[in-house]
């Protein structure tokens, strides 16, 4: 075979190489198209039901996609309901914990990732047992224990100070990231004079940013949507009522509000969605972070 063949054998085989790549990225986002634009109509839909007249959803001529715009659902939303309250009051009951938790969290990962104590491995896997237990089995003992023994019964109490003794989850995947940290760091750090404590408040806490943002936004969507627990513990004082509890007031038996329930819904999600955009960035890094070594 010539070199002029050769030449013309590797061209070819690098033009059909290209198109095979430029078939299966076509493919691919095509297919990434079709479920982002599948996810987004649900959020649309409510959207723009939000922004319809509370009879306009009964037109048999109404249309979702266009349809007159009108703003009387916000202002009764914010009129009728203590929407600025409650919104405090959830994140008045989230930081604490989600801060101090994850914080907490931090310890206790950097000590099953790197110390060395005798029955290191068995606690870990204790803790990490607790994951796959259903917080339902949990719910009455924890409130009986809350009412009787610590008379916290309607009080927000129950839903701050626990969380701030962190999560066995969360400290799973900070665990995850530390342990992927090069050794070579500590052992400097040893040299120059630091304890374990040191170690970890300026080394291990400074690298591992991502990660622990990524735990604060998953930390803060669990609680921020949690429901049921306000309900149990507030539900019946309604100064202490979260946004979820006041949203969810807005349907009673007697009536489906489906506009301003739209609202309200919308309303809810802008905090989560305004701290995922702030936070993209990291919230990526901190996930890919945390699964590269088991």
């Amino acid at each position: 075979m010539t070199q002029t063949e050769t030449l013309q054998k590797n061209d070819s085989y690098q033009k059909k190489y290209r198109a095979k790549r430029i078939v299966f990225k076509i493919v691919v986002y095509a297919v990434l198209i079709f479920f982002a634009v599948l996810f987004l109509i649900p959020f649309l839909f409510a959207l723009s039901t939000s922004f319809t007249s509370q009879y306009g959803i009964y037109d048999k001529n109404y249309n979702w996609m266009w349809h007159a715009v009108t703003f009387e659902n916000y202002t009764r939303l914010f009129r009728e309901y203590n929407i600025f309250g409650s919104f405090l009051n959830s994140i008045l009951y989230i930081a604490p914990p989600i801060v101090l938790g994850v914080f907490t969290s931090a310890m206790a990962g950097y000590g099953f990732a790197r110390l060395r104590f005798p029955g290191k491995t068995a606690v870990f896997y204790m803790l990490l047992s607790t994951v796959v237990m259903p917080g339902v089995i949990t719910l009455i003992p924890s409130y009986i224990l809350f009412a009787s023994v610590y008379h916290w019964a309607n009080t927000p109490l129950p839903l701050i100070i626990p969380g701030c003794f962190g999560s066995a989850l969360t400290m799973f995947f900070i665990r995850q990231f530390f342990m992927t940290l090069p050794k070579e760091l500590e052992d400097a750090a040893k040299i120059d004079g630091l304890n374990w404590w040191g170690i970890f408040i300026r080394i291990a806490l400074p690298l591992s940013m991502p990660v622990l943002i990524t735990q604060l936004i998953l930390s803060f969507n669990g609680a921020y949507n949690d429901y049921l627990g306000p309900l149990l513990y507030v539900g019946t004082v309604d100064k202490f009522k979260t946004l979820q509890l006041v949203l969810s007031s807005i349907s009673t038996a007697h009536s489906k509000p489906y506009t301003l329930m739209m609202a309200g819904a919308v309303v809810a999600l802008i905090p989560t969605f305004v701290l995922y955009l702030a936070a993209q960035k990291s919230f990526i890094e901190g996930i890919v972070m945390t699964g590269i070594k088991g």
